[in-house]
């Protein structure tokens, strides 16, 4: 391509977008709009798998050791514990310690719930296990229980399938929402472009008649296309950052329970994500509504 077909196609690029600049705002509005839900059903999905995540990571397994465990075989049954496929970490609990931590959650010290008790500790020595896989919580469960000295094991029976299924849900919801909007972006954004193309169809053929070829007819349209892209995908990344950044500090503040992503990289990644994406959005609407006229 010469410098004077590069000037050529830059002049009727921005003269078109003069000419014709309804449509032209009507296009950099079409990409603001399908990109900021675009936007917002991204941080949605980061959200929806963090807060999976962080209730998964909230179980754990219980194993109660037997009365007459010693020191030395609660050890060793921590040892074994440990070694097993799956598993994070396991933290021994001993019997004072759950007295103690029960006289906190009760409101008084260890001495006196002992004494209430009747000085007995009634608690045995437990096995804090997390596993390093949410899903083989149940399995694993089911293997410490069978393990020699081991009372009882309690993780939440029934409580975890649920969870589990909720999370797994949750992540899926988050998926079908972004599939869903970045399929009503491109519907949005295509019809657009058409409408765009349409409107000069007469000056494509009028190029095509006196002899222009097929690239030299489509690069302004492209280019047009990617500016307009560009600018949408720039007020998009504008108001989902702005938007997102207000959406955490209000959830901070007010529903301090709910975990919120605050993640830079990501923040980036999205905003520049946006602006990649309109530029594409326009660039292959453009190309795609073209075929049509510029086939001989």
């Amino acid at each position: 391509m010469t410098s004077n077909s590069t000037r050529y196609i830059l002049r009727e690029t921005l003269n078109s977008m003069k000419r014709n600049p309804g449509l032209s705002i009507a296009s950099v509005l079409t990409v603001m709009v399908s990109l900021v839900i675009l936007g917002f059903s991204v941080f949605f999905l980061a959200n929806a798998s963090n807060m999976a995540k962080s209730f998964e990571s909230q179980l754990e397994i219980a194993a109660f050791v037997q009365i007459s465990t010693t020191p030395k075989e609660l050890e060793g049954l921590k040892t074994q514990i440990q070694g097993m496929d799956g598993v994070a970490s396991v933290t021994v609990v001993s019997k004072d310690q759950a007295l103690t931590d029960f006289g906190k959650t009760m409101g008084g010290s260890q001495s006196n719930i002992l004494a209430d008790l009747g000085g007995t500790n009634p608690f045995p020595d437990k096995l804090t296990v997390k596993a390093t896989d949410p899903q083989k919580v149940i399995a694993l469960a089911d293997t410490v229980s069978a393990l020699p000295g081991v009372d009882k094991v309690r993780y939440g029976q029934g409580f975890v399938d649920k969870l589990l299924s909720f999370t797994q849900w949750l992540r899926w919801i988050g998926l079908g929402v972004v599939a869903a909007f970045s399929i009503a972006a491109i519907v949005l954004i295509s019809i657009n472009v058409k409408m765009n193309v349409f409107s000069r169809r007469r000056e494509i053929q009028i190029m095509k008649l006196v002899g222009a070829s097929n690239s030299f007819v489509r690069w302004p349209f492209l280019i047009e296309g990617m500016v307009l892209g560009l600018v949408g995908g720039a007020i998009a990344a504008g108001i989902v950052g702005m938007g997102y950044n207000w959406i955490t500090i209000y959830v901070q503040s007010s529903l301090t329970f709910l975990p919120v992503v605050q993640n830079g990289i990501l923040f980036r990644q999205v905003c520049v994500g946006l602006l990649l994406a309109g530029m594409a959005m326009g660039a292959i609407g453009s190309g795609f509504s073209l075929q049509k006229f510029l086939k001989t």
